[in-house]
């Protein structure tokens, strides 16, 4: 007999197996919404790549219109937790060498051929779930220069407007790879090289404009 207060052995190991399962039929759901969209998706197509009933998928997610969100969030989610970590690692000595390595994070943390593939399906969605679009702005574009905007007014750079040199900052880092990401075939890869490259720029051209302030 389990002990009061704890969860009977048998029981947490379902919920493991359950979780487990789970996170099986999501990381699946990604790849095959990624290969052919959601309209060009079917629940057999998630299950059969998940190895799992329909039953299953139906039981953890209601519909494909439910995974299909879970999958958005589950995109989300891990890119804005290294986007924390980067800038809880950002020196502090030198703010504006703390601006730098933030400014590489965003370059690297948010163009990736993963987060750039779901863009692209949920932009050919937004019309049908104008909902999910919106979460997807709010947690993911929006967040980032939030927190992007909170660096800059903890750093002790001479900004007066934090959040809009953050808009400027992230959209300056991103804009050119993402484009180019966005619109050319998914064969095509933007090295973390070329990324730096970007993010250094974006940054010169960022800290000439804010320096003047000082």
């Amino acid at each position: 007999m389990a002990l009061s207060g704890t969860v009977p052995y048998s029981l947490l190991m379902a919920q493991m197996r359950g979780d487990a399962k789970r996170d099986a039929i999501i990381a699946a759901a990604l790849r095959v919404f990624l290969e052919t969209g959601y309209l060009g998706t079917s629940v057999d197509d998630i299950a059969a790549a998940a190895q799992a009933s329909k039953r299953t998928v139906y039981s953890h997610f209601g519909d494909k219109e439910g995974l299909f969100r879970e999958v958005i969030r589950s995109t989300i989610a891990p890119m804005q937790d290294a986007l924390q970590r980067q800038l809880e690692l950002a020196p502090t000595a030198d703010p504006w060498d703390g601006l730098r390595t933030v400014t590489r994070g965003l370059a690297t943390i948010i163009v990736t051929p993963q987060v750039v593939r779901m863009r692209r399906v949920l932009s050919a969605e937004a019309d049908r779930f104008p909902d999910l679009a919106e979460e997807w702005y709010r947690l993911g574009p929006m967040q980032t220069v939030d927190r992007v905007a909170d660096w800059i007014a903890a750093s002790g750079l001479a900004v007066d407007d934090p959040h809009t040199a953050a808009e400027q900052l992230v959209w300056l880092t991103i804009s050119a790879p993402l484009n180019r990401l966005m619109f050319a075939p998914y064969s095509t890869a933007v090295h973390r090289d070329d990324l730096e490259r970007a993010a250094d720029a974006a940054f010169e051209m960022f800290r000439r404009a804010y320096r003047t302030t000082e």
